[in-house]
């Protein structure tokens, strides 16, 4: 029988600070913030204040993926915000130095606005 080798630890240090939207109007976020807390590692976002939302984000975890399971290189991430008239769901890569948000936004069954997509473009300071 195989014995499994313990997965190391992945060098988040690149990821964590402070990311800026590169657009100064952005549609939904001005700004995120990403912590490693209690190992986990935290997204909290700030509204952009030409945005559709108006609320507070909160923090939310962010769950890594790597390229293959069997690989500990860290690409990718996603999170999941459930907020007061929308549902979010986040994911979110690095290229050529700026973090991408994808995000996927369901609006609340009371609401008539329609689900939608952004994808906003994050520099970090």
């Amino acid at each position: 029988m195989k014995i499994a080798e313990q997965k190391s630890i992945a060098d988040l240090s690149y990821y964590t600070g402070t990311w800026i939207n590169s657009y100064d109007k952005a549609r939904v976020i001005a700004s995120l913030t990403i912590t490693e807390k209690d190992e986990k590692i935290e997204i909290t976002l700030k509204n952009s204040e030409t945005g559709f939302y108006s609320g507070e984000w909160g923090s939310s975890e962010l769950k890594p993926h790597a390229y293959a399971p069997d690989i500990n290189d860290i690409v990718a991430f996603q999170a999941r915000f459930d907020l007061d008239d929308m549902d979010a769901f986040l994911a979110i890569n690095e290229n050529k130095g700026l973090l991408i948000i994808a995000g996927y936004f369901s609006f609340k069954p009371s609401d008539n606005r329609s689900d939608c997509f952004v994808r906003e473009f994050f520099y970090k300071i």
